[in-house]
């Protein structure tokens, strides 16, 4: 990654350069990429100002913040710099979920997946009160909640059992083997 360090009214030393140098290459760690960083800093009467701006691929990361201490400006921006790195790697990788797609399913013989992969694809959790009651009333029970399946406690073997629509008029029940 290129760093370009610029300073307004004041000499930029070596000392703070390198501290900046090594603050912003520990940005490296949220990202494979970072093209390039630029960071600004300047003096103006009593307020002491850094600026960061970061690219990474097709995207662009800016803080700016200002303090009496020219290190504490650039520690207070990196410490603002992080956490939207931190944000945007977390909404990255929660995008990016490792779903694999029905068609590679239907497809491959091999059907051994990543069950974390599938667990972090549950996007909603639906609880019910398991009531005994007949395949019939569970059928009911479905069209009134407007759902396409509904969990139940067959009355005739006291098992957990699903029903399901299949098409129109058209249902299906999962029940465990005796």
């Amino acid at each position: 990654m290129q760093i370009n360090i610029s300073a307004r009214h004041l000499k930029l030393t070596n000392p703070l350069a390198e501290y900046i140098q090594k603050k912003v290459e520990k940005c490296e760690k949220y990202f494979d990429h970072l093209v390039w960083a630029q960071v600004i800093i300047s003096v103006e009467k009593h307020r002491q100002m850094a600026e960061i701006i970061i690219h990474a691929k097709k995207i662009t990361f800016r803080s700016k913040e200002e303090s009496s201490d020219l290190y504490a400006a650039i520690d207070l921006a990196m410490t603002r710099m992080e956490k939207q790195l931190k944000k945007h790697k977390e909404i990255v990788k929660s995008s990016h979920k490792n779903a694999v797609p029905m068609a590679e399913l239907e497809e491959s013989d091999d059907l051994t997946l990543d069950v974390e992969s599938l667990i972090s694809n549950i996007d909603e959790i639906k609880q019910y009160d398991m009531k005994k009651m007949s395949v019939h009333n569970a059928i009911g029970e479905m069209k009134k909640n407007g759902d396409k399946f509904y969990m139940f406690i067959n009355d005739e073997s006291s098992k957990v059992n699903v029903v399901y629509i299949k098409g129109v008029n058209s249902y299906g029940l999962l029940k465990p083997k005796a």
